[in-house]
């Protein structure tokens, strides 16, 4: 019986709830994983996967030793779909100050981080890449303060949704609100499940490959 429905499932069953993903990234297929393995397992819990619309929100944990010297108040991750991404960001980007750095490198990766510039500038630069950074699914980016004082963070992995650190609460709240995001403390991602990474450059060939975006921004 399991046989005859792993052969019935296809994407389109899998992303009947799931938020809009960016056109490189699916879950996997049933013929694309071993089978009796953890991955197997998993995908098949993939169809009553949370992935939807929503974020995550954490206070800070006083007592871990890990977050103590770290000067932020609050962590959410963020799942929007693809095609107001790049919205959500330049809307996170009101909660930066007016000095923020880049980070930006390839998944698995350790990351770049760039000299702080102007915030309007940066967005400046990167809005004109604002398909490569929202849907090229081999690169990881975000955008930066840090001082001994505060703590503010964009950073989107290359699942490609929003990993959030901050300190103004109120203000991020406002912008969830705006987006019409609701608090789902048991929202999953799509990272979580075996998924499928395909290069954009298969889809447009007009974009900046992988290597050539990174290499511009650090530029």
């Amino acid at each position: 019986m399991l046989g005859a429905n792993v052969k019935s499932c296809t994407k389109h069953d899998f992303t009947d709830k799931m938020i809009e993903l960016p056109k490189t990234i699916r879950p996997a297929r049933f013929d694309e994983v071993p089978k009796n393995s953890t991955a197997f397992d998993r995908l098949q819990m993939i169809v009553n996967a949370k992935i939807i619309e929503g974020f995550t929100f954490n206070l800070k944990e006083a007592d871990n030793a890990e977050h103590k010297e770290i000067p932020f108040k609050f962590y959410s991750e963020i799942n929007i779909n693809n095609s107001k991404l790049w919205d959500l960001i330049t809307a996170l980007t009101d909660l930066l100050p007016d000095a923020s750095a880049l980070i930006i490198g390839y998944s698995e990766s350790e990351p770049n981080y760039c000299y702080y510039k102007a915030k309007n500038d940066l967005i400046d630069d990167l809005k004109r890449f604002k398909t490569e950074l929202t849907e090229d699914a081999f690169v990881e980016w975000g955008i930066i303060y840090n001082d001994d004082e505060s703590l503010t963070e964009i950073f989107i992995p290359d699942s490609k949704y929003v990993k959030f650190w901050g300190v103004d609460i109120e203000g991020f709240k406002n912008i969830m609100t705006k987006f019409n995001l609701d608090q789902v403390n048991d929202l999953e991602f799509i990272d979580e499940y075996p998924k499928v990474r395909e290069p954009l450059r298969l889809f447009d060939k007009s974009i900046k490959d992988s290597n050539d975006l990174i290499n511009e921004l650090i530029k």
